[in-house]
This record gives C-alpha cells, sequence and structure tokens, in this order.
C-alpha cells in the first residue's frame, strides 16, 4: 500500500510529461536544422573547390616550366599581334637589381655610409676617370674586395661575385640599369661585351683588388663592340684580250 508521499501531485507530473514533450519536440526540430547546415557547408566547400580549380586552370600557364621566360616577354605593344618585342634592359635589370644588389647598395642606390659604396653619380658606374666598363663587368663577374675609393671616400667591404649565379643577358640589364637610374647617364652594356669579359676571365676565381683593375687596360663598350666594317667587294677579274 502506498504512502501519501509515496505519489506526485497530479500537477508536477502533468508538467514534467509537458517538458518532456517540448524537449522530444525541441530535438526533432533541432536535427533538420543540423543537417541543413551541414549541407549547406559542403555545398559552400565544394563551389570554393570549384572556382579555385577554374582560377588555378585558367592561370597556372599548364605548369609549364618557361611560362616565365624574359626573353618571350613583350615590354610594349604586348597582345597586338606579330613577334615579341626585346625585353627593356631597364625593367629586367631593375629586377635584378632589386633581388640582387639593393640589399647593400639600397634601392636608392645611395649605399650604406662607411660600409657600401654609393652608385647615384659613382665614378665606378660611370667609368669616369681611369675606370672602364671592363672592370665594371670583371667586379660583377668576379666580385670585389679591399679599401676601394668611391667619390672620394675609402670604403673596406667585399662584394660577392655573381659571374655564376646570372648569365649575360641579366648581368648586361643590371649594369645598363644602375648606369641610367638614379640620374646616372651612360651608355647601356650589351650582353656580347659581358660575355666577351667573361671569356678574358675565365681562369679567374678571386675577387678582384682596386690595386688589380687599375693595372688593367680602361676599355670602352663604344670601342670593344663596334659594328664590323662591311667588307669590300673584291674587284672584277680583267677581261681576257679578245674575249
Amino acid at each position: 500500500m502506498s504512502t501519501p508521499n509515496s505519489q506526485q501531485p497530479p500537477e508536477e507530473g502533468f508538467r514534467e510529461s509537458q517538458r518532456a514533450s517540448q524537449a522530444d519536440v525541441t530535438e526533432l526540430h533541432a536535427a533538420p536544422e543540423r543537417e541543413h547546415v551541414s549541407l549547406w557547408l559542403i555545398v559552400l566547400i565544394m563551389g570554393l573547390m570549384f572556382f579555385g580549380g577554374m582560377f588555378l586552370w585558367a592561370n597556372s600557364g599548364g605548369f609549364q616550366s618557361d611560362i616565365y621566360n624574359t626573353d618571350k616577354i613583350s615590354w610594349s605593344g604586348a597582345g597586338a599581334g606579330g613577334p615579341a618585342a626585346a625585353p627593356d634592359p631597364m625593367v629586367v635589370g631593375k629586377r635584378v637589381f632589386t633581388q640582387n644588389c639593393a640589399v647593400c647598395h639600397q634601392a636608392s642606390g645611395l649605399g650604406v655610409a662607411g660600409q657600401f659604396p654609393p652608385l647615384v653619380g659613382s665614378e665606378w658606374p660611370l667609368s669616369v676617370g681611369w675606370h672602364g666598363d671592363n672592370h665594371l663587368v670583371e667586379i660583377v663577374l668576379n666580385g670585389l674586395q679591399g679599401v676601394v675609393t668611391v667619390k672620394g671616400q675609402p670604403y673596406n667591404n667585399a662584394m660577392a661575385p655573381w659571374g655564376t649565379v646570372l648569365k649575360d643577358d641579366q648581368i648586361a640589364a643590371v649594369l645598363t640599369y644602375v648606369r641610367n637610374e638614379w640620374g646616372n647617364k651612360a651608355p647601356p652594356i650589351p650582353k656580347e661585351f659581358v660575355a666577351k669579359i667573361r671569356e678574358q676571365t675565365k681562369g679567374r676565381t678571386d675577387p678582384w683588388t682596386q690595386k688589380e683593375l687599375q693595372a688593367i687596360g680602361r676599355e670602352l663598350v663604344g670601342e670593344a663592340v663596334a659594328a664590323p666594317a662591311p667588307e669590300t667587294p673584291a674587284p672584277a677579274p680583267a677581261a681576257k684580250p679578245g674575249a
């Protein structure tokens, strides 16, 4: 026989039954909502993957190793048809300078006082005085060490050799750039001149010193790379008597 305390009041039992029903209804509605959110999340991810793949396909160049080749870039008149224009050495030279030279000589070409010499108005890139275009190429190919004088100021540091890193056309472009940037003005350095100096110094492995460079004759591009004189046509053989 049940005691009076062992039975819940009817009102309390009704409220518990109502709460249980509400919980069941809430859970019943929450399940489709979770499935709805998950479905949209999957659709969003698949959409992003699709558009990402389309963008990569349209801009990858077919993953060709030579897709970025400065020799095939038309710096002017791109898309106009016909053969691509030759790369602008100032554009290529600036890129090479920024990647390899600006850390010491700075993007402004002013260098670092007491450490790295300036290129702005310097007798070295402009080939003023005893300095020659050949000395400039030799420095880039093999490097420079020891005390050097630039614009009347001494510098005692080392420049790394770039002959095994940069090709002839890249060296020609970066030298053309430093000779015609920041107000500098000097003739461009052609890659044929760089190739010539490279061949002349191919046995050299040590960096140059200022004293060694001064001992080498000064050579300028205009004097070293000149257009060959046209061949004089051989005179026609004299006509034989009675012919």
